[in-house]
């Protein structure tokens, strides 16, 4: 055997090849490191973009189901089916539970967190993790020990009022609104013109109330603290797409007059059918037969002069829980044509003296007379529908009204709604407690009569033209209006609810 030579160091420094390797191979792993984060990265960030975008797609879906009151099964399938168009499970994998991803909550806009009560938003959340065993796995992040990124996207999208009025209650006007000075929007009230709002100064704005317009320019100097204080807080600019009053009008109108529909089962829910409908027989109106069969939400067609009879008949109380179809072609049309609750025309007993309170209660009243509302009237939980078109108000509301809930409860089951095709002016208190008037034309409310300032809770004015609001008024919202007899002047928008 031959004995080796004894390397020297000069010949170990030189013989390189094992060394290169193993550097070789970290220098891979690092760039490998390096290059799997900026793909897998990358991938995983365009994943997120991708579902993120399907679930504002299937938030949106919903919460239009929503507005359309559709049932909750119903907006739920509403909202998957726009996932899966944009996010399909043969493309990506599937991306959510099912029913249980999509959530039917509650919006406050003034919190802006999820609370309890009727839902007006659509919550979906979609995933890319092991609970739908589709996480986003990587490529050469492998070689890093990183074999898949998890994650997912929560969307909400919300019904509701402009700005962060969580009301029905508020002032809407194609036309102009005008605020004379001293009054106070509270918080929960919005006020909102298509036009303009014009105020002097001296109108207070409390926390959360919302005034707004299409180019906020228009209010000029009027829309700083200085001039009418918190009204800064209070402004945002809106181009609010109002439908026209007059087809809101049409379709209560019809839906009220139909044997059946779903807004006349809802309004006439709580409501109570008078046991006695023997009047309608005594002012010949229907006979024995057909006053019997009579239910919740019949129409009882009669004419002026015939509802006249029956306040007489009954003094001043109308039977319950029916609508009353006045035709007013048998008055011509003068300025005659009106029909009286409390007012001084065609009390034909002379029993019935001018002190004599007359009520409408529960009722649907639909005609194309005026309303001659006198200062005993008593209007409550009430759907009035004025067709008659006219130059001059087609309301006479004397001083002394009470219309609504008096005690300004914010009790919904006693709103009244008021629909008029023609103008109206009214005086300051008609409009003082949970009343909506709904217009097609303008809305003029009187000055008071003394120099106190009148309260309104729960009254909404909502105008195809002007709204005119004299000094020294308070508007305070009351509780959301599910009734469907509000104009939807609502819109839809995603929201980021607080944790």
């Amino acid at each position: 055997m031959v004995p080796q030579t004894p390397r020297r160091p000069a010949d170990i420094l030189s013989q390189e090849d094992g060394s290169i390797s193993a550097y070789a191979l970290v220098a891979l792993a690092v760039f490998c490191m390096f290059l799997g984060l900026a793909i897998d990265v990358t991938n995983v960030h365009r994943q997120k973009e991708f579902i993120s975008v399907a679930a504002d797609a299937a938030a949106h879906a919903g919460v239009v189901a929503l507005a359309e009151k559709k049932l909750p099964l119903d907006i739920r399938t509403a909202a998957l089916a726009a996932a899966e168009t944009n996010a399909p499970a043969g493309l990506i994998g599937k991306t959510n539970l099912g029913a249980s991803d999509v959530e039917l909550v509650r919006f406050d806009p003034k919190t802006r967190t999820i609370i309890a009560g009727e839902a007006n938003a659509v919550k979906v959340t979609l995933h890319r993790d092991s609970s739908v065993g589709n996480p986003v796995s990587t490529s050469l992040l492998r070689f890093a020990g990183v074999k898949k990124f998890e994650f997912s996207v929560t969307s909400v999208a919300y019904y509701g009022k402009p700005g962060n009025c969580n009301s029905s209650d508020g002032i809407y006007a194609k036309g102009r609104v005008t605020l004379t000075s001293g009054n106070t929007i509270g918080g929960s009230y919005c006020v909102h013109s298509q036009e303009e709002v014009w105020m002097p100064q001296t109108n207070y704005f409390q926390e959360g109330a919302g005034l707004s317009m299409p180019n906020l320019a228009d209010c000029g100097t009027k829309c700083f603290d200085a001039a009418n204080p918190g009204v800064e807080n209070a402004k945002f600019e809106m181009n609010l797409n109002m439908m026209p009053v007059a087809d809101h009008i049409a379709l209560v109108r019809a839906a009220m007059l139909a044997s059946t529909s779903d807004l006349k089962s809802q309004f006439f829910a709580d409501k109570t059918l008078a046991a006695d409908r023997k009047p309608l027989v005594d002012a010949r109106i229907m006979n024995n037969g057909a006053a019997a069969k009579l239910v919740k939400g019949s129409v009882v067609s009669l004419t002026a002069a015939q509802y006249n009879d029956l306040m007489v008949l009954t003094k001043g109380n109308l039977p319950t829980g029916l609508v009353y179809n006045v035709d007013c072609r048998d008055r011509g049309n003068g300025p005659a044509t009106w029909i009286s609750i409390g007012g001084s025309l065609d009390r034909k007993d002379p029993t019935l003296t001018t002190s004599t309170a007359e009520t409408v209660r529960q009722v649907v009243l639909i005609t194309d007379c005026g309303f001659d509302v006198g200062s005993n009237a008593r209007i409550d939980a009430t759907l009035a529908i004025s067709t008659r078109v006219s130059t001059s108000s087609v309301l006479k509301a004397a001083s002394g009204a009470i219309v609504g809930d008096p005690l300004r409860n914010c009790d919904v089951s006693r709103k009244v709604y008021i629909m008029t095709m023609s103008g109206i002016s009214v005086s300051s208190d008609f409009t003082a407690s949970n009343v909506a008037l709904i217009v097609n034309g303008d809305i003029h409310v009187a000055a008071s009569s003394s120099s106190s300032t009148v309260e309104h809770k729960g009254t909404s004015f909502h105008a195809e033209g002007e709204v005119q609001i004299p000094a020294n008024h308070t508007f305070n919202g009351c509780l959301e209006d599910y009734s469907g007899l509000i104009p939807g002047n609502k819109t839809i928008k995603f929201v980021i609810p607080k944790a």
